[in-house]
């Protein structure tokens, strides 16, 4: 009996955990790769695919991990369980992965290892435990982590008094450490590793330093890579006993060396006294990041320069750097053997400075540099660029640059495959600003204004006319409302990918005919409303290519029927379930509604077309008749009348004119005849309104007549009632007044009359949005007399309406 409850027990777990896991989001299968990160799993999912090498379960909410969990996934590599709540992991927990060969277990809230956890992991190469609450290493766990004679890396926090154990000199292949001080008071000195100087460590990052020795590393006879994180809460910035460290790695071949994240914002000069300690270092690549470094001796940059024979890689990097102008660049051509240089978000002292612009700037590069990233620190209106030995140069980046005018080019760079200008302010724009890259393969210009700097050029389409090899191209967010025209009819043979996004393009842009290449267009977030028969043909022949388009105001109309069947028939859009369109009815659907019942909709349309069309001839021939007898009939009289007219109007000229009417009434059909009089008593007061009935142009559509109807009324007046509110128009109306007002900065424009009594709750969430800005009248009732009368109603209309100013001005023209 006991059997059988524990039995019914496992099995209602089973459930539970099955159930708690099947309201989640499902995990993501993709290939051999398994990626169930912030899911909220409180368990590990059952029914994993058994087939997969990565399994991700990181930044969830597990607290413990149970034997034999993976006993089933025998081909899992990479397993990730950071970012949870672990506290507990089971003996056998990890059985079964013979070929695991990295598991991270980071922040986490292990306290221990049970012991044999890691007796079957034969494989096991990197292992991460840092953040968790090993704070104490026993002699059992010391022990049990000795038995991964595999391990190559490892990541694990120390604390103050920190030794490294005898005990981990078997684990004779461990080649890289990464150490993470969980205290301030943890200082970095040569005993704290007597034990490792016969291991063969080449790797070694330290994530906060609060204090080192000038011998530490001297225990690291092998070392071949150092990264130090300063970090912060640190009692003094240890930045000079960093550099003194490295005298211990005088002439040694390193390949790298990371000094980064200093928290002291006092920031430091990057004096000889510090440099001296890395020239003497046959060093390939050197970092300096973020780390509030105020100045740079030119004398020691120039000294490092001539005496780093091996730099290969130079980066420095988010510092406060004061703007020396260009004395650093006559230094650059020291480094002999420099192939990347990054020099970015340093200058921001003189950011707001403008520079005189000069006709021509030359500089000399290292003639074996090869990358160039200068971005965030220019700030100068762009010149012709001559380099000297930049044969070499293969990505030049000066992104997010203060680059106040783009009249210029370069010389001297011809190799160029990658440039950045991303971040310009391209106003004014050369058309030859990239005629000295011919071998260029991406181009990024992304937030460049180039836009308005290809209206202010003539010839803006020549603009890529020398950069036939270009691969990728990037002009989002350039405010462009249309491509030059020419731009992309170029024979770009190996165009693979044209960004446009985020600009208000509204038609589909022209490529060349031998462009087959092609695979990415994006024009999402543009104005497009529809494709036309023209520009779907210019699509069918780019070939098989994915257009993006996404948030784009598109119509669902029987205009854009043509559009519609060939978007439900295309497979080249890739995000058509994003897509969204309006309706004749002014609502907005997803497109792929409207896809789903094309058949219908087309109907309808064809409908709608015979109807008017008949309806129309016969008003046509019916007035054409009635026209014909009135002109004969009423001949004189006719030519009498346009007599007048034309008199009046040479005998008058209108100076100024903001607004055709005072108002424009927005109301419901079946409130026409309170309408008629509201109308009739507020035009005897002088002012001028537009009503549907008497001013919409027949011919127009719906929403043409009242979006002409508010941009010539200096005001809005809705009539709410309870009809008013269940019309569909009158929903239309009131949100295109809200996007009038709100894009023209006419916030003040709405009047409001309430005829039937409506509670404010009760009004649209559009009236509700904006009610602090209207203007309310209340219709006389019995619930609000004797205190409002019609009499006070026109009142106030008449305070409402009258103008601030005079508009308009008429004056008579003497008739010589």
């Amino acid at each position: 009996m006991n059997i059988i409850k524990v039995g019914l027990f496992w099995i209602l777990i089973s459930l539970i955990e099955v159930q708690s896991n099947s309201n989640k989001t499902k995990c993501i299968s993709q290939n051999t790769n398994v990626d169930c990160r912030h899911l909220g799993l409180t368990m590990i999912p059952r029914h994993l695919p058994t087939h997969a090498t990565s399994m991700d379960l990181s930044s969830n909410s597990l607290k413990m991990i149970r034997g034999f969990t993976f006993q089933y996934f025998k081909n899992i590599t990479d397993l990730y369980l950071g970012y949870n709540v672990i506290q507990s992991i089971d003996t056998n927990a990890f059985y079964g992965l013979h070929r695991l060969q990295s598991l991270h277990l980071e922040h986490n809230f292990l306290q221990a290892f049970p012991i044999g956890m890691f007796d079957k992991l034969k494989c096991l190469q990197h292992l991460s435990i840092e953040y968790n609450k090993l704070q104490n290493h026993h002699d059992d766990q010391i022990l049990e982590m000795s038995k991964i004679l595999s391990l190559t890396t490892l990541s694990y926090d120390i604390y103050q008094d920190y030794k490294f154990p005898s005990q981990w000199s078997t684990l004779s292949k461990l080649n890289r450490l990464a150490i993470f001080p969980r205290s301030s008071k943890v200082q970095f000195n040569k005993e704290m590793f007597a034990h490792i100087k016969m291991m063969s460590i080449m790797s070694l990052h330290l994530d906060r330093v609060p204090s080192i020795s000038d011998d530490f590393f001297e225990n690291f006879p092998k070392l071949d890579s150092i990264s130090l994180y300063l970090g912060d809460g640190l009692p003094k910035n240890p930045i000079d006993q960093v550099f003194r460290s490295f005298e211990v790695l005088k002439r040694r071949n390193m390949t790298n060396i990371e000094i980064a994240h200093s928290r002291f914002d006092n920031g430091f000069i990057l004096n000889r006294e510090k440099l001296q300690y890395l020239w003497s270092i046959c060093l390939k690549r050197l970092t300096l990041h973020e780390l509030y470094i105020k100045d740079i001796s030119l004398y020691a940059l120039q000294i490092f320069s001539v005496r780093s024979t091996c730099i290969e890689y130079l980066e420095i990097s988010k510092n406060v750097l004061l703007d020396r102008g260009v004395s650093y660049v006559f230094i650059l051509p020291n480094f002999r053997n420099l192939k990347v240089l990054k020099i970015t978000s340093n200058w921001h002292h003189s950011r707001s400075k403008r520079s005189q612009q000069s006709i021509l700037i030359s500089f000399a590069l290292p003639q074996t540099l090869e990358e160039l990233y200068v971005g965030d620190n220019l700030a100068w209106d762009m010149a012709n660029i001559n380099i000297i030995n930049g044969h070499n140069l293969r990505v030049l980046s000066c992104k997010n640059s203060v680059i106040w005018s783009c009249e210029g080019s370069f010389v001297g760079v011809i190799n160029v495959e990658y440039f950045d200008m991303s971040g310009w302010t391209c106003d004014k724009l050369s058309v030859d600003l990239l005629y000295g890259f011919p071998n260029l393969q991406t181009l990024k210009a992304s937030g460049s204004r180039l836009g308005k700097g290809f209206v202010n050029i003539a010839g803006a389409g020549s603009f890529l006319s020398k950069n036939l090899r270009l691969h990728d191209i990037n002009l989002s967010s350039n405010k462009m409302n249309s491509i030059p025209n020419g731009l992309f009819l170029r024979p770009f043979e190996q165009l693979t990918s044209v960004n446009m996004s985020y600009n208000n393009l509204k038609i589909f842009p022209k490529f060349h005919a031998s462009i087959k290449t092609l695979k990415i267009i994006d024009l999402t977030f543009n104005s497009l409303t529809y494709f036309n028969t023209e520009q779907i043909e210019r699509i069918k022949r780019l070939g098989e290519v994915d257009i993006f388009l996404r948030g784009n105001p598109f119509q669902c109309s029987c205009k854009t029927l043509q559009f519609l069947k060939w978007l439900g028939q295309s497979k080249r859009v890739p995000d058509i379930s994003d897509l969204t369109c309006v309706t004749e009815k002014a609502s907005r659907i997803f497109m792929s509604e409207v896809i789903s019942n094309l058949k219908t909709f087309e109907i309808s349309c064809k409908t709608k077309f015979w109807l008017p069309f008949a309806v129309s001839i016969t008003s046509i021939i019916i007035l054409a008749m009635i026209l014909t007898v009135v002109f004969f009939r009423y001949k004189y009289a006719v030519e009498y009348f346009l007599l007048r007219i034309k008199m009046k109007m040479r005998n008058y000229k209108e100076l100024k004119h903001e607004y055709t009417y005072d108002a424009f009434i927005s109301h419901s059909h079946t409130d026409l005849e309170w309408v008629k009089q509201f109308h009739d008593s507020v035009t005897s007061m002088g002012f001028e309104l537009c009503l549907d009935a008497k001013d919409f142009i027949v011919g127009n559509g719906i929403a043409e007549n009242v979006m002409n109807a508010i941009d010539s009324s200096r005001k809005v007046i809705f009539i709410i009632t309870h009809d008013f509110l269940k019309s569909t128009w009158g929903s239309y109306e009131m949100e295109m007044t809200r996007m009038h007002a709100f894009q023209k900065g006419r916030e003040d424009m709405v009047i409001v009359v309430v005829k039937d009594e409506i509670k404010v709750t009760d009004m649209p969430d559009i009236l509700k949005s904006m009610w602090f800005k209207i203007k309310c009248i209340q219709w006389p009732n019995d619930g609000n007399l004797p205190y409002n009368t019609k009499e006070i109603f026109y009142e106030k209309m008449k305070m409402s309406l009258t103008k601030k100013e005079e508009t308009l001005t008429y004056s008579r023209n003497s008739v010589i």
